[in-house]
């Protein structure tokens, strides 16, 4: 009896070890969240903005070597009355660790500072942000919330 419940335990023992020793699985698709930002009210053209989001991708293949030239995080200014325009960025290249090529982890984005719409006190904007892998994958897309610019 006492060995029947001495095995049952090492089995549940090595289980519980093996489940906390496996790798995570995520999509080959980026999945990125929105984290933080530094300030949801600014002054025109004096702050910047700082937004952290984090990131999941299964494939590892995340970020751009310094000699490539191609953009792989969009960032899109949204705002009432004006069209939308996109900043293109570059996320520097992300080496996944170990022997799994499942990678997380998060990303600070710097905006400079903000432009108004001309003849308005205050202006408001969001950003969508959306970053694609070395495959071509695009991430889900994810919005901040309500950026609140004074003008004057």
């Amino acid at each position: 009896m006492k060995k029947n419940l001495l095995i049952a335990i090492s089995v549940l023992a090595f289980s519980f070890l093996y489940s906390c020793l496996k790798p995570p699985q995520f999509s080959e698709t980026p999945l990125i969240e929105f984290v933080s930002i530094n300030s949801t009210q600014v002054q025109q053209m004096v702050d910047s903005i700082q937004m952290i989001i984090s990131f999941k991708d299964g494939d590892g293949d995340l970020g751009s070597l310094e000699s490539d030239t191609s953009t792989n995080c969009f960032i899109t200014d949204h705002r009432s009355g004006k069209p939308d325009y996109t900043y293109n960025y570059k996320i520097p290249f992300v080496t996944p660790k170990g022997t799994t090529k499942d990678i997380s982890g998060t990303i600070a984005i710097n905006l400079p500072g903000i432009t108004c719409i001309p003849f308005h006190t205050t202006d408001s904007v969001t950003y969508k942000i959306v970053i694609m892998d070395r495959a071509g994958h695009k991430s889900n897309e994810i919005q901040t919330p309500v950026i609140v610019v004074n003008c004057q």
